[in-house]
């Protein structure tokens, strides 16, 4: 994300109340951790190579979204809308990584996710199964 000057952000100040961040560009801002973004609107932004682990995104809307190479490690995206968002590879044949992330009842229509990385915490809505998808199990080591 830049600034009007045309510089790169280190950090971003979300005001209370603010819910629409649709077609922005947070490409690897730091949205790791934050509480306070539940329920916002993503739609059609650039999230490429945020990192975005532990953050709690609960019920946001990533509808179209480009989340290649995302690291959303234990972020909280229970019932979020991930429908036609791009979880997948990068540009450097990375892919998106949601070790221990909880995407309990979110809405995975047309995301694609081939070559993301999942594990045995990662919690998915009933009946969609990874492997199928072309997500890579990573094992505990």
């Amino acid at each position: 994300m830049l600034d009007d000057y045309g510089e790169h952000l280190a950090a971003l100040y979300v005001p209370e109340g603010t819910m629409d961040f649709e077609s922005a560009d947070f490409s690897g801002v730091t949205l790791a951790g934050l509480k306070n973004l539940r329920g916002r609107s993503f739609k059609n932004a650039s999230l490429y190579w945020a990192p975005m682990a532990g953050g709690d995104f609960t019920g946001c809307n990533f509808e179209g979204a480009d989340l290649r190479g995302a690291n959303l490690n234990d972020a909280i995206l229970r019932g979020a809308n991930l429908r036609n968002a791009n979880l997948g590879r990068n540009n450097l044949n990375g892919g998106t990584t949601l070790l221990g992330a909880d995407l309990t009842d979110a809405i995975l229509n047309g995301a694609r996710f081939e070559g993301a990385a999942f594990d045995d915490r990662t919690k998915w809505p009933k009946g969609f199964y990874p492997e199928a998808e072309g997500l890579i199990r990573q094992d505990a080591s």
